[in-house]
């Protein structure tokens, strides 16, 4: 706590817990955006964040410092009635931001199955929220912000499945704890598919940013890839054209089985450190796109490889939840200034 006070000693100068670490709750208004919910949380340090109950509990932007950490599609936010599984038409709602969520049932390139369009990453992304709160609380003397809420992805002759999602904030603490429980409410067993498409940019990402990544094999998604596969590691300036390039990663698994990675500028003095369970998530994709005016890079851990087989497919390995089986997954990203 600030010059050693106690909790009990600052609400003795405070009027409202806001001063402390505020939320602020709101709809938007305007074009596309129109109607979705936003929860602005700043955690009376360094970061603040903005996340939408309207679209899955997604984190749309994150400021660490003051500086912005990840890229904004040009088409904003996004309402999810706008959504459209057809193809890749899920780009048109795709805002990127610090965090879109990928799944339940689909991921990776789109493909019709028994009638229906799977369109690119699933519908989960575009799911708003049901049952939002969020509770203020104590982590010892230190005051926490906690929101959650649950989206579900469920249909007749299918799926009934749901996702609850929990943000964590504590004050003056640089770091978001993510932790999302998927729970398959159906009489059936259900496979599940699930993916943290974790998106940066500028000022955060720019030619000079170091990729601190530990992997242990390198697998180029397609042929241009392939072509830069010794330069995965290296953060260009923008350029145009610039197709995008993935790469899999296998990476290394500390002791405990968890796995880490950071992305760090220098020159800024800002970075991000992302540590989550390897055993939970053991697939990694990374998308490089370097290009003028789309300049980002994802760093997506995921339970199963994104070009295997797919749900009820021959060969799918995503995790089986049974009746009434739930799958928790957690991630932590820390903001930092210095490795």
């Amino acid at each position: 706590m600030a010059m050693g006070q106690s909790y009990q000693e600052q609400l003795e100068y405070i009027g409202d817990l806001n001063q402390l670490m505020s939320l602020r709750e709101g709809v938007l208004s305007g074009g596309f955006q129109d109607g979705v919910r936003v929860m602005d949380v700043d955690n009376g340090g360094n970061l603040s964040a903005t996340v939408l109950p309207g679209r899955c509990m997604d984190i749309y932007q994150v400021r660490y410092k003051g500086k912005n950490m990840n890229y904004l599609a040009p088409c904003g936010i996004v309402a999810p009635e706008y959504y459209d599984a057809q193809g890749t038409r899920w780009l048109r709602n795709f805002f990127v931001g610090m965090l879109t969520t990928c799944g339940l049932q689909h991921f990776g390139n789109p493909q019709t199955k028994n009638g229906e369009e799977l369109g690119l990453h699933g519908r989960i992304a575009n799911t708003p929220a049901e049952n939002v709160k969020y509770a203020r609380g104590l982590r010892g003397e230190i005051p926490t912000l906690t929101l959650e809420g649950t989206m579900r992805e469920a249909r007749i002759f299918g799926e009934n499945l749901t996702l609850h999602r929990k943000l964590e904030f504590v004050h003056e603490e640089d770091s978001i704890l993510l932790t999302d429980t998927i729970t398959n409410h159906g009489f059936g067993n259900r496979q599940v598919l699930y993916a943290l498409h974790l998106n940066y940019g500028y000022p955060l990402l720019e030619e000079g940013c170091k990729l601190i990544l530990d992997s242990e094999e390198t697998t180029p998604r397609e042929e241009n890839a392939a072509k830069y596969l010794s330069s995965w590691q290296q953060i260009e300036a923008p350029q145009y054209p610039y197709p995008e390039r993935c790469y899999f990663h296998k990476l290394r698994q500390d002791a405990d089985g968890m796995v880490q990675y950071t992305l760090f500028n220098e020159k800024r003095g800002i970075g991000v450190n992302v540590r989550y369970s390897g055993e939970d998530l053991p697939f990694f994709c990374q998308w490089k796109m370097l290009g003028k005016g789309e300049y980002v890079m994802g760093l997506e851990p995921m339970n199963v490889f994104l070009d295997g087989p797919k749900v009820d497919e021959p060969g799918c390995a995503a995790p089986i939840l049974g009746p009434g089986e739930s799958k928790t997954y957690q991630a932590r990203l820390n903001f930092i200034d210095h490795i």
